[in-house]
């Protein structure tokens, strides 16, 4: 298992830029054509509207040409290239699966394996199920030095994780908003329907319903809580040596290699304690790894 799975070439935007200058400016216009007769504001209603839709076509259509540029360079083999486009899409505000995907092909590419294990976690956390993903993490995290070796866990405790890691927290929260509506709906459909068979169905869609709902509901507030509690991190620099205490006249406790995950338990300025799923812990410098 050596091969990566190849790029995704199409890619949907999570978060988009808001253009505060832009916007800016259109409030100013439209607070001086407030001033001016009625009149003049209907004949600069089109006009706000016409300068809204051009700086929100220009800056849309920018993150999907540097997309495409991106794929490209990493289709030229040229990594790097694409590796900086890909993180000029980043630092404008936008995300998705498929830009932490491919940047992680191209770290990758690079023998660059935290950078690359890195974006792997990122890309999973937006998508849990991609197989492309799941795939190309597995091959990256064959090639981590560090073995940790971690006692069998019953299989119920992993079922349990797995299905808390189902969906992704957005996937999450629209089903548990479809469940929502739909019991609520069907509930009222059976207050105001008289015939008997159709007010049983109807019960009977509105009780499965709200039981997913609340189930649905308590796994979104578990991975909500995970997600704000869980500060893991992958470390960056080939090797670091892991101390006793924050700082470096401290006690060499072990070595680490890049690519490694680890959770942060607590910081003190330059310095985050860490531990590790087989129990070890310690302090290392936060300019060495890189958080989820």
């Amino acid at each position: 298992m050596n091969i990566l799975r190849s790029l995704k070439n199409r890619c949907q935007l999570t978060k988009k830029l808001i253009f505060d200058s832009c916007h800016s400016e259109l409030a100013c216009l439209a607070d001086r054509q407030v001033s001016e007769s009625p009149l003049k504001n209907l004949k600069a209603i089109p006009i706000l509207f016409l300068i809204l839709f051009l700086f929100t076509g220009v800056y849309a259509q920018q993150p999907k040409q540097l997309f495409q540029k991106a794929n490209q360079a990493y289709q030229n083999q040229n990594y790097q290239q694409a590796i900086e486009l890909y993180q000029n899409i980043l630092g404008q505000g936008y995300q998705a699966t498929e830009i932490y995907y491919n940047l992680g092909n191209a770290y990758f590419r690079l023998n660059n394996l935290g950078q690359a294990i890195l974006n792997y976690e990122k890309a999973l956390k937006l998508n849990p199920n991609d197989p492309d993903i799941r795939y190309n993490l597995e091959v990256a995290n064959l090639r981590v030095v560090d073995r940790l070796e971690l006692p069998p866990r019953f299989f119920l405790f992993e079922w349990w994780d797995s299905l808390k890691t189902y969906f992704s927290l957005t996937q999450l929260t629209r089903l548990v908003a479809v469940l929502f509506t739909l019991s609520i709906v069907l509930l009222v459909l059976w207050l105001f329907i008289h015939r008997y068979r159709l007010r049983r169905w109807l019960l009977t869609g509105a009780i499965i319903s709200g039981v997913l709902f609340i189930f649905w509901g308590y796994i979104l507030i578990l991975q909500s809580e995970g997600y704000r509690n869980r500060h893991q991190a992958i470390v960056l620099t080939p090797t670091i040596t892991v101390m006793s205490a924050p700082d470096e006249t401290s006690t060499d406790v072990f070595l680490l290699h890049e690519g490694v995950k680890i959770r942060m338990d607590e910081q003190r300025e330059s310095w985050v304690k860490i531990s590790l799923p087989d129990g070890k812990s310690g302090w290392i410098k936060t300019e060495d790894i890189g958080i989820i």
